[in-house]
């Protein structure tokens, strides 16, 4: 295909022909037409660093006619579910349903536990032993890093194991998949693709925020399963109650079961893990090494993946260091990481980027912020600034004090009177919350 090659082509001027021979030109092409290019990667590995750094790239691709080209990734091996098998005319729009694969180290023994979680962890026990579809369906929240989609993809290993017929997929790939059908005139093979299983199991499901037609579908999809006795297992970064912009008759159907929150694994956990993740891979990291990457980018946990995993590529590039990846030192770590690390400033979370976002929404100055006004206007952006503060950097109330000038113990009544509300669910004060939050 000419775009491809195009693509590669300006790919190799920015990283260099190497690069892209070792990780785009080693792509299989297995097929194209006008709109569609499908590649084989030769492993999981190959397919991580083609989301985390060319995913986005590619949405740009377009053919001779303008018109976008959508580059459809797999595995040797996979076996995508094709939506409707009868032989098509040409006349026939093209659409295949083709799922994501599992990374094959999301295990439960792969996973890192902690107290808070023993309760998720006892639950899955019985979902995935007799006790099958009798919490239906199980709702997991947390913020990012604490593991939600590494349980979903581990109990759909099990359940395969168990010879379970268990479809994980991203609540954003269900969307493309809705919008394709729909195109393609094709939903009855969407359906079939869908409704067909053992158990469904969807991956950050806030993301049907504002989509009507994926709600739509979903809705009935739901049902369809949940009559069935089918279990439906779900995730997302709040709780169901708290979901912005999602239909009343879903919040309502995602309360039926379970809801189980899952917490961060704390800073020690968190650089085990990542020691692991490398040994997994077969780059053994030093602790000190692992020390560095955690205080560097700790910012999120799909920042410090990003950067275990830009450290493995442009180390491997290094045919010297290559072999003996625990030689790694911090010193090189940072030389390696130099462009990540200046991203990471740039994007870290600081109070006066709080102060600023806060203005910003509620339309008042810095002064009416931390000044003396003691007006509603000015009251709940101060309230909600101090609040954020503390629960995005975990600041010290007479940290936050100093920088409004109170004491330290009216720092902790507002905050308490914006848990108060968030626990309340006082739409105000979560719609304040949440579009503040997406913007950092």
């Amino acid at each position: 295909m000419k775009a491809w090659e195009q693509f590669l082509q300006i790919q190799e001027a920015e990283l260099g022909e190497e690069t892209v021979k070792t990780w785009l030109r080693s792509l299989k092409i297995l097929r194209f037409d006008a709109e569609n290019l499908y590649l084989e990667a030769r492993d999981t590995f190959q397919v991580m660093w083609f989301e985390e750094h060319m995913r986005l790239k590619v949405q740009a691709l377009t053919n001779n006619n303008k018109r976008k080209v959508k580059i459809h990734l797999s595995l040797p091996n996979a076996k995508p579910k094709i939506g409707n098998k009868k032989k098509k005319t040409l006349a026939e729009p093209d659409f295949a349903v083709a799922f994501e694969e599992l990374d094959p180290h999301c295990t439960f023994e792969a996973f890192h536990s902690s107290e808070e979680n023993h309760l998720p962890y006892e639950l899955f026990a019985k979902i995935t032993g007799e006790d099958f579809a009798v919490f239906n369906p199980v709702y997991i929240y947390g913020k990012e890093g604490s593991g939600k989609t590494h349980f979903l993809m581990a109990l759909a290993h099990t359940l395969r194991q168990q010879g379970k017929n268990a479809l994980y997929i991203r609540a954003e790939t269900f969307t493309e998949h809705v919008v394709s059908a729909i195109r393609a005139g094709q939903m009855s093979a969407f359906r079939h693709a869908y409704r067909n299983i053992d158990a469904l199991l969807v991956d950050d499901i806030h993301i049907f925020s504002r989509k009507s037609a994926t709600q739509e579908e979903f809705f009935h999809t739901f049902n369809t399963l949940h009559m069935a006795g089918k279990q439906i297992i779900l995730s997302a970064n709040c709780p169901p109650g708290d979901l912005q912009d999602i239909e009343p008759r879903l919040v309502s159907r995602f309360e039926w079961g379970i809801a189980l929150q899952l917490y961060p694994l704390h800073a020690e956990a968190t650089k085990t893990l990542l020691m692991e993740k490398s040994k997994a891979l077969n780059f053994p990291l030093h602790p000190k090494v692992a020390d560095y990457l955690y205080d560097n980018f700790k910012r999120s946990h799909k920042a410090l993946n990003r950067a275990l995993e830009a450290l493995i590529l442009r180390t491997h590039l290094n045919k010297q260091t290559a072999k003996h990846p625990t030689s790694i030192t911090p010193l090189v770590a940072k030389h390696t990481l130099k462009d990540l690390l200046e991203e990471e400033e740039r994007q870290a979370l600081t109070t006066e980027k709080i102060l600023n976002h806060v203005v910003a929404y509620f339309g008042i100055t810095r002064e009416d912020l931390q000044g003396k006004n003691q007006s509603r206007q000015c009251v709940l952006p101060r309230q909600i600034a101090m609040y954020l503060c503390r629960d995005r950097l975990k600041a010290p109330f007479k940290q936050i004090g100093r920088l409004f000038g109170r004491d330290h113990s009216t720092v902790m009544t507002s905050i308490r009177r914006i848990s108060h509300a968030v626990e309340a669910k006082e739409p105000e004060i979560l719609n304040s919350l949440y579009s503040l939050i997406k913007q950092f």
